[in-house]
């Protein structure tokens, strides 16, 4: 007779062998509409590809980072959503808004862009979501090198001086450049929060975000993807009074910052 233990692994190992013949099998590989069936998004609308992108419609994406917008986030705030792709986490930020508040998506990713304008019709969020076509980044440009993921679209990301997304290896497009400071200069609502994810290109995003952050001292949420950030993010955002706690896996990288203002900068 088996032990209890080895009974259990292999039930585990036979439910997880039919999870992945039932995705492998029966799930359409084309792009399909499906509702997310949980998290921030839950009832939502989303045209994907699967099989790759059943973990959106899982709603398993990032569950640290939904689980701090469901808290965090208030009616009526305006947040910026840096490196939408096709906005997921937008649309259950503007849930979370409501009418009176506001999304700014950027993504620069043109293919992207269609199925996140797609997503923001379908569920008759046109009021509270704003789609920007750019990439966020440290001074503006009407075209900057943007590296295409190739395995996934949502890995890309531009391509500039030493900095390139860490996972992308599709082809290089020109995209349009954008900084935050530049964006809130033109008369654009200022964010009580910031969400960064842009694979590699983080520390330039927010380089360009400095008057922003020491003017309107929002909270920053940033996906982070190698030591160097991580390192200049740190002592970056101390000196301008923030208190930071990471969320660390146990492969290091990526991982994810939030960091809240403690204090004044006047």
């Amino acid at each position: 007779m088996l032990p209890e233990n080895s009974t259990r692994e292999g039930s585990s190992a036979t439910a997880a062998s039919a999870l992945r013949w039932t995705r492998d099998k029966l799930v359409p590989k084309s792009n399909v509409w499906v509702q997310v069936e949980r998290g921030i998004t839950k009832g939502m609308w989303l045209r994907l590809q699967l099989p790759q992108e059943t973990f959106l419609w899982r709603g398993e994406h990032e569950p640290g980072i939904q689980d701090f917008l469901a808290s965090c986030l208030r009616p009526g705030w305006v947040t910026y959503d840096v490196g939408s792709y096709v906005g997921f986490f937008a649309l259950g930020m503007a849930r979370a808004v409501g009418f009176g508040g506001q999304v700014v998506a950027f993504e620069p990713d043109p293919e992207s862009v269609v199925r996140l304008r797609e997503h923001v019709v379908r569920n008759h969020t046109e009021r509270c979501i704003r789609v920007v076509e750019a990439a966020a980044w440290h001074k503006s440009a009407d075209q900057i090198s943007y590296r295409r993921g190739s395995h996934a679209r949502s890995q890309g990301g531009v391509e500039a001086g030493d900095l390139r997304p860490v996972l992308a290896s599709g082809e290089r497009i020109a995209v349009r450049s954008i900084s935050l400071d530049e964006f809130v200069a033109q008369g654009n609502p200022v964010p009580q929060l910031v969400k960064i994810d842009v694979e590699g290109g983080e520390t330039a995003v927010l380089a360009g975000a400095e008057g922003l952050i020491m003017g309107c001292r929002p909270f920053i949420i940033c996906e982070v993807h190698h030591a160097a950030a991580a390192r200049w993010l740190q002592n970056w955002l101390v000196e301008r009074g923030y208190c930071l706690d990471w969320m660390i896996p146990l492969e290091e990288f990526p991982r994810h910052l939030v960091a809240k203002p403690v204090r004044s900068t006047n």
